[in-house]
């Protein structure tokens, strides 16, 4: 029995085995490692997705709560005017804002870099407006703070479509109560930059000299 198994292990035709079995473990190993590379690249773009969704959330979210203090600091404004008020405005003030635990090694290294140096944005606004209070009346602080909030709004409205953009995900669509969000941020800021134009340009024509005697 042994040499018989003997006679068939010697007949047989290893090269030829070999030949056919070496490219079909190079054509198998190829295949696999295409396959992984193919899956995590979708793992990959599917995290980035997910993360750059939390982030434009954040952002939107954000958006929102700076339009709801932009009102109270008009409602807060108009109530120290009727009551002849001078105390600050309780809970009026630039709303904080931080982004959640997220990995931020998914998305872009240069996007990455401007959102998070939003919340030192805010920090700053946040800081500029309390100050504000110990050198100008309610009224005017409340219109300040309401025209930063419109600006961090609107700056972090940008954040939120630059984000979903670049990382693929899905545009934000925003329902009938943000409709008119965007008009109105807009509106907001350039009526006091306006406001504020007319103030710096007041001054000077107030004190320019009169030459027309001179003439």
């Amino acid at each position: 029995m042994t040499l018989i198994w003997f006679d068939v292990v010697r007949q047989f035709d290893w090269q030829g085995a070999l030949r056919v079995a070496l490219p079909s473990g190079v054509i198998s190993s190829i295949v696999a490692i295409g396959w992984n590379s193919c899956r995590d690249r979708r793992d990959h773009r599917r995290e980035r997705r997910n993360t750059a969704l939390e982030v434009a959330l954040s952002l939107e979210k954000y958006v929102r709560t700076c339009r709801a203090m932009m009102h109270r600091a008009d409602w807060a404004a108009k109530d120290t005017i009727r009551t002849n008020g001078g105390q600050p405005a309780h809970g009026v003030q630039v709303p904080d804002f931080s982004y959640p635990t997220v990995e931020w090694k998914w998305l872009d290294h240069k996007i990455t870099s401007v959102l998070r140096d939003f919340p030192a944005t805010v920090h700053y606004a946040r800081e500029y407006v309390t100050t504000t209070w110990e050198f100008a009346a309610v009224p005017e602080v409340c219109d300040e703070l309401a025209f930063e909030c419109a600006k961090l709004a609107k700056r972090a409205l940008e954040l939120s479509r630059l984000t979903r953009r670049k990382h693929g995900a899905a545009p934000w669509h925003p329902g009938a109560a943000e409709a008119d969000l965007e008009r109105e941020l807009d509106e907001r800021v350039a009526a006091r930059e306006s406001r504020r134009k007319m103030m710096l340009e007041q001054p000077a024509s107030q004190n320019a000299p009169d030459l027309s005697a001179l003439a």
